[in-house]
């Protein structure tokens, strides 16, 4: 009996010999996350999150507005139509006011007339004057519509 309880003992010592270093590489493989969600470092990475997202937003609008410079007026009196950068900053753009066309420098902090139209540019006014969009999109498919026609018939 003696020595069946050796054994058994030894066994167990075995036993925990052996299993003590996958314990010890489970705890140490494993790392516990103890955060909590009101801890400073968690606020303060909201926050910047927040922060980021909101400069993304206004960076943005920035942008929009930047590239739609070139905008009619909503009575309709006043026109742009047409613009060319020749340079960094500074433009030439064809105005349409009233029955007269205008073309103006734009640099910044300064507008100068160039030159005054005598005849309006040709071509111009009939895009501007089209309507809405589904009104030039209709435009368009009809004609394409009847070069596909004419040319089947020929």
């Amino acid at each position: 009996m003696n020595f069946l309880t050796n054994n058994i003992k030894n066994a167990i010592y075995f036993f925990i010999l052996i299993s003590s270093p996958v314990f010890s590489a489970e705890e140490s493989s494993v790392p516990s996350i103890k955060t909590d969600p009101m801890s400073g470092g968690y606020l303060l990475q909201l926050i910047l999150g927040l922060v980021v997202v909101i400069v993304c937003i206004v960076a943005l609008a920035w942008v929009a507005k930047r590239v739609n410079r070139l905008q009619s007026s909503t009575d309709g009196s006043l026109k742009v139509l047409g613009g060319l950068s020749m340079g960094a900053r500074e433009r030439v753009v064809l105005l349409q006011v009233g029955e007269q066309q205008l073309l103006i420098g734009v640099s910044p902090g300064r507008i100068n007339a160039l030159h005054v139209l005598d005849e309006p540019v040709s071509g111009i006014n009939k895009v501007q004057n089209a309507g809405s969009f589904s009104e030039k999109l209709s435009t368009m498919l009809n004609d394409s519509l009847k070069n596909k026609s004419g040319q089947g018939d020929s």
